[in-house]
């Protein structure tokens, strides 16, 4: 009952932020009261008795089978928009998020095609070949759990760059500063795999349980727990410390010697991109703070699912919603349904000021 009572009592808090600060209003305005509603229904629900036992195996596969089918679409869906756009109109900034949906897309795989699998079989460890265990779920809960939030923080630099210094112009440079970002980030994240192998302490999936969890968790899995939340968490703080220097800059930049339709504008770009990266930094950092703390509030087979897998599975899924939604050009969407005959030209979420004046040109006209 306390538990519903705090979730219900978050929910008008975080419309108001949405509405007032972030100004996401409509759909936030209407998906408080579907989430509120489930919420009642969750927790007056007998599901949450009985959904855990053995018998009942297959339901619970059946809510990691639908959240990784959900993250695995949206995020191959941005991969193909992205992947599209023509080499000299990609900008560094896409060319990041491009390679965030490569872990965002194994993972969620992982859950959707594999993990929900062999849980509806109702399989168990002993199963597993244990090989075949020991590869997928070292790339899944190894490297790819360390190579999104290593993107993250090249994406917080990036943005802080852009707009520190926003007449320079990256791609031009000799020295191509995002493909070695991006290799260094390849490279730091088969560092936890690197480890594992030496230390012969190996991260493994359950299906009973449907939790990716050390092989040998007394004896080195609850050192490995705590490494790797103090890793995420530094990973964290160092891209939210870079976000809090572009609010600053936000807050100081006077956008002297350009109009005050340019100033909008380039507010609004930058207003983006940065609510953007604020909020793809703390998803994993919920999902860690759920894995480490929340997880362990309540000792219940169901708690842990619903904090541990089906947490997990959800991150990649909104990490990749998030990503789709800040790349979609929802102005040009509108006026497609306004004005079906006229055409538009769009790359990745971003049009020429050319054509957008060009629009201009013709919406005054009519």
């Amino acid at each position: 009952m306390y538990i519903q009572s705090v979730i219900q009592d978050f929910l008008p808090v975080i419309d108001l932020l949405n509405f007032n600060i972030i100004s996401v209003r409509t759909l936030s305005f209407v998906f408080i009261y579907a989430l509120d509603g489930a919420v009642m229904i969750y927790f007056y629900s007998h599901s949450r008795v009985y959904c855990f036992r053995k018998s009942s195996q297959k339901k619970t596969s059946t809510f990691i089978f639908g959240t990784g089918t959900i993250g695995f679409i949206l995020n191959l869906i941005l991969f193909i928009k992205i992947s599209i756009t023509k080499k000299k109109q990609l900008n560094s900034f896409q060319k990041l998020c491009l390679f965030k949906t490569i872990p965002n897309i194994l993972t969620s795989a992982f859950f959707a095609f594999w993990a929900s699998a062999l849980s509806f079989l109702g399989k168990t460890v002993n199963d597993i070949p244990r090989i075949e265990n020991l590869i997928v779920t070292q790339i899944v809960g190894g490297f790819c759990y360390f190579f999104a939030p290593l993107i993250q923080v090249c994406m917080s630099v990036n943005r802080m760059f852009i707009i520190y210094f926003p007449l320079s112009n990256p791609q031009s440079s000799i020295f191509p500063f995002t493909n070695f970002s991006l290799l260094g980030c390849f490279i730091l994240a088969n560092v936890h795999i690197i480890i594992s192998f030496f230390t012969n302490c190996y991260l493994v999936y359950d299906p009973e349980t449907l939790i990716i969890l050390p092989e040998r968790l007394e004896e080195c899995g609850h050192a490995m727990d705590r490494t790797v939340f103090v890793a995420i968490a530094i990973l964290s703080v160092l891209s939210n410390g870079f976000n809090l220097a572009i609010f600053k800059k936000f807050l100081k930049d006077k956008m002297n010697g350009i109009s005050e339709a340019q100033k909008t504008k380039r507010r609004k770009k930058f207003q983006s991109m940065y609510i953007q990266s604020v909020i793809q930094d703390f998803i994993q950092l919920i999902d860690i703070a759920n894995y480490n703390f929340t997880s362990k509030l309540v000792d219940a087979v169901w708690w842990t699912f619903v904090f541990c897998s089906l947490s997990y599975a959800s991150v990649y899924a909104f990490d990749g919603m998030v990503m789709l939604y800040f790349h979609t050009n929802w102005n040009v969407c509108n006026r497609c349904k306004v004005s079906p005959k006229k055409s538009s030209i769009v790359v990745s979420g971003v049009q020429s000021s050319g054509l957008k004046s060009g629009i201009n040109k013709t919406v005054i006209a009519n």
